[in-house]
C-alpha cells in the first residue's frame, strides 16, 4: 500500500488543531504508528518592507502579489497589561470608544457612520485587544485603501471620547462580566491566567469598571495612541512606496504632543514568580459545560519555535492517550511564558480524565523525543505557518509584533529547522512535573468527592478568590 506522507501530514496537522484524535484513524487505516514526515520543503525567509514617517509612525509592509484585498492595521501600544492597578477595563473601554465618535473636516461622526464607512470597504471595522496591544483593521481593495487609512486617522486623532459613550460602553462591559461568570468558557482564560500569575494579572471587575473616568480615557489615549508609538501595518499587492504616501497623506500630520509620553509603564507581569502548583475546583451550577484546564511556567527567553515544536509534540501525544479534543497554547505575557492545555467535558467524563490526566502527564513529557517526532513537528509548525500566511497574514504579523516576536517569525523556517532533538528533549523533560503543574476546573462538575479522589489536592474556591470579586 502507497500512501501520499505529505497529505497525510497535512490531515494530521488539521486533525491535530482541530483537537480530534489522530492516532486511531491512523489505526484504521492500517498503522500500528504514525508514518514518517515528509521531508522538509525549502521555505524562504518572510520578506517585509519598512519605513518610518519623520513623526515617528513605523509603517511596515507585507507584499502578496495579485491579492484582491488589502489587510490594513493600525497597532498601538495600549494593550491590557497597561490597566492601571484598580481600574482594569481601561484599555478594553478605550479602544472600543474610538469606535463611538470621531470628527472629519470639522464634523462628527457617529458610531453608524463609522460602521457605514467600514461597510464601504467590504468588511466591517474591526477592533482587538491584546496584551500589549490595541489595534484597528480593515481590509479594502486596491483603490480604497485610502479610504481605510483616511477612516483609521480619524478614529486615532480624533475620537469624540465622550462621557455618554463610556457609559455606554461601561455598560456592555458590566453586562459581559455577568456573563462572564456564569459561563465557564468565558471564564477559564482569565481564571487560569491570575491562578498562574496571581494578582500581577489585571482581571477587570464590576469595582474598576465603575472606577473609570473620562479623564482616565483621554489620559489612556494620549499615552498610547501616539505616532512614535504606532504601527501601520499592511498585507497586499501594493508597493512601500505607495503605502508610505497613504501614511504620509493622512497620518503625516499626526501630531506628537508638547508633554513627553515617558517610557510605557512595564508589565506587572515581567517580574511576576509563578504561583507554586495547585489545583483549584470552582463550582458553578448554571455553567454553560466543564473547563477542564492543566498549565505549567515554560522558562523565560525559551525561543518562540522550540516552543511551538513542544506544544504540537505534547498535543499529538495527549491526542493519543487522552481521546477528546484538548486545546492547547504557550502564552507569552509581558515576557512570562504560560504553556496551557485545556478541554471542555461532560460532567460524567471529568474523574475519569483527572485520573488519567495525572497519571499520564509527566510520561508523555518524559518520552524520548525521536528524529521522527522532530520532523512531524518540524513539518507541522511550519505548516501552520504556511496557512496562517495564506488566511491572514496581516493577524499573523500582529501577533507576532505584540508579543514581541517579529524577527522570529520572519525566519520561521531557519529557526525551526535549526532546533535538534535533544534540545527539544529537555524542554519536554522540564515541563509537567507534579511540583509545577496547575490544575483549573471549572462549571458543573457534579459533587467535588469523585473529582477531589481523582485529583488529591484538587480544593473548592471561590468567585472572589479566583478573580477577585
Amino acid at each position: 500500500m502507497t500512501v501520499d506522507l505529505h497529505r497525510r501530514g497535512l490531515m494530521l496537522g488539521a486533525a491535530i488543531a482541530s483537537g480530534s484524535t489522530a492516532w486511531p484513524a491512523l489505526a484504521q487505516d492500517g498503522f500500528d504508528r504514525p508514518p514518517e514526515a515528509p521531508p522538509l520543503t525549502a521555505l524562504p525567509p518572510l520578506a517585509i518592507e519598512q519605513a518610518r514617517l519623520p513623526n515617528g509612525l513605523r509603517v511596515i509592509v507585507l507584499p502578496v502579489p495579485g491579492a484582491p484585498r488589502t489587510a490594513i492595521r493600525l497597532i498601538g501600544e495600549g494593550g491590557w497589561l497597561r490597566d492601571p492597578v484598580g481600574k482594569e477595563g481601561l484599555a478594553e473601554v478605550a479602544l472600543s470608544m474610538l469606535a463611538q465618535g470621531a470628527k472629519r473636516d470639522g464634523e462628527e461622526m457617529e458610531s453608524a457612520d463609522i460602521a457605514y464607512a467600514g461597510d464601504l470597504l467590504g468588511l466591517p471595522l474591526r477592533l482587538a485587544l491584546t496584551p500589549s496591544t490595541c489595534e484597528l483593521a480593515l481590509e479594502a481593495l486596491p483603490d480604497q485603501c485610502d479610504d481605510a487609512v483616511n477612516l483609521m486617522a480619524d478614529l486615532t486623532q480624533r475620537p469624540l471620547l465622550a462621557f455618554e459613550a463610556l457609559e455606554h460602553i461601561r455598560s456592555r462591559a458590566l453586562d459581559a462580566l455577568v456573563l462572564r461568570r456564569a459561563d465557564a468558557l468565558l471564564l477559564a482564560p482569565w481564571a487560569a491566567r491570575r491562578q498562574c500569575w496571581g494578582r500581577a494579572q489585571p482581571v477587570q471587575t464590576t469595582a474598576s469598571l465603575k472606577r473609570l473616568r473620562r479623564e482616565d480615557v483621554l489620559g489612556f489615549h494620549r499615552q498610547y495612541w501616539r505616532p512614535e508609538r504606532a504601527v501601520l501595518l499592511f498585507a497586499g499587492d501594493l508597493s512601500l512606496q505607495a503605502a508610505r504616501g497613504l501614511a504620509e497623506d493622512f497620518m503625516g500630520d499626526w501630531r506628537v504632543p508638547k508633554a513627553p509620553a515617558g517610557p510605557a509603564p512595564a508589565p506587572a507581569l515581567a517580574t511576576a514568580t509563578p504561583a507554586a502548583a495547585v489545583a483549584q475546583f470552582l463550582q458553578l451550577p448554571q455553567g454553560q459545560g466543564c473547563r477542564l484546564i492543566v498549565q505549567t511556567p515554560v522558562p523565560r527567553g525559551t525561543p518562540p519555535g522550540l516552543r511551538e515544536l513542544a506544544r504540537t509534540l505534547m498535543q499529538q501525544r495527549i491526542a493519543a492517550r487522552l481521546p477528546w479534543p484538548w486545546d492547547s497554547e504557550i502564552e507569552s505575557l509581558g515576557g512570562a511564558l504560560c504553556w496551557r492545555m485545556g478541554v471542555t467535558l461532560p460532567v460524567a467524563a471529568v474523574p475519569e480524565q483527572l485520573a488519567r490526566l495525572r497519571e499520564q502527564l509527566p510520561l508523555l513529557a518524559d518520552e524520548p523525543v525521536t528524529p521522527e517526532d522532530l520532523a512531524l513537528a518540524q513539518a507541522l509548525a511550519l505548516g501552520d505557518w504556511q496557512a496562517q500566511l495564506a488566511e491572514a497574514p496581516d493577524a499573523l504579523l500582529a501577533q507576532a509584533m505584540a508579543a514581541g516576536e517579529l524577527e522570529a517569525v520572519l525566519q520561521w523556517p531557519q529557526r525551526v529547522r535549526a532546533i535538534s532533538a535533544p534540545v527539544l528533549q529537555l524542554l519536554m523533560a522540564a515541563s509537567w512535573r507534579d511540583n509545577r503543574t496547575q490544575l483549573l476546573l471549572l462549571g458543573d462538575a457534579g459533587p467535588p468527592a469523585p473529582a477531589q479522589r481523582a485529583w488529591p489536592g484538587l480544593a473548592l474556591t471561590t468567585m472572589r478568590a479566583v478573580i477577585g470579586e
